[in-house]
């Protein structure tokens, strides 16, 4: 079953071309330049910290502790004598790690459950938006501190941690995208033609909600 109306011509967007056009948008611009050579310096950096990073950063000396800047110690040492430059580039690429893969699960799992619900509709649409107005009114960054007091402060904690919190936003942001979608004319032919809801979210939704959703990913990152 087709249909005629314009709206069937809508483009199925693959996540490599928006990334691209996205891409190119900002590099347009001569600050979104500058953020993206930021960008790109500090992944590079914290790619190759590891061998760039002069001491061991778990490595201490009782005879240099707190020293100034030098050439030997270009950031100077802390309280326990550890090199602050070492420890600010691995750390950095811990940093990197932790908000891009929690980013990533809070866009994988929030795009989804929004893009669902946009679909569904109903009672349980009402309900599942009502926590997350509940949840988007919690403090979040106190909840996460209580979190690691409690937990403890590794990737195994953070990332999940980070990762729901981060999806819950992004949960109403898919939703609204989806809801702009789904009343067009391919996924009313979609649904005429018996497609499952899985279908229909794989092959009709997401293509069409997925700019948004990296650019909501990107705002998080």
């Amino acid at each position: 079953m087709t249909t005629t109306s314009n709206t069937d011509s809508v483009k199925r967007k693959t996540a490599f071309s928006t990334l691209l056009a996205v891409l190119s948008a900002m590099a347009s611009r001569p600050s979104g330049l500058v953020g993206l050579i930021l960008v790109a310096f500090h992944i590079a950096l914290a790619i190759v910290s590891p061998a760039l990073a002069p001491y061991d950063f778990r490595e201490l000396s009782a005879q240099i502790i707190l020293n100034e800047p030098s050439s030997e110690h270009w950031f100077g040492t802390d309280n326990l004598g550890r090199d602050v430059f070492t420890r600010t580039m691995l750390g950095g690429r811990q940093a990197l790690l932790v908000t891009t893969i929690s980013t990533i699960l809070a866009i994988i799992w929030g795009g989804l459950l929004g893009v669902l619900l946009g679909l569904v509709g109903g009672r349980l649409d009402e309900l599942l938006m009502r926590l997350v107005d509940a949840f988007l009114c919690l403090p979040w960054i106190l909840v996460l501190l209580l979190i690691v007091v409690m937990v403890g402060s590794g990737p195994a904690v953070l990332i999940p941690t980070m990762g729901f919190f981060y999806g819950i936003p992004v949960i109403r942001m898919a939703r609204a995208a989806t809801h702009d979608v789904v009343v067009l004319d391919f996924v009313t032919a979609a649904r005429a033609r018996g497609e499952a809801r899985s279908t229909i979210v794989r092959r009709e939704l997401l293509p069409n909600v997925l700019d948004v959703l990296l650019v909501e990913g990107a705002m998080r990152w």
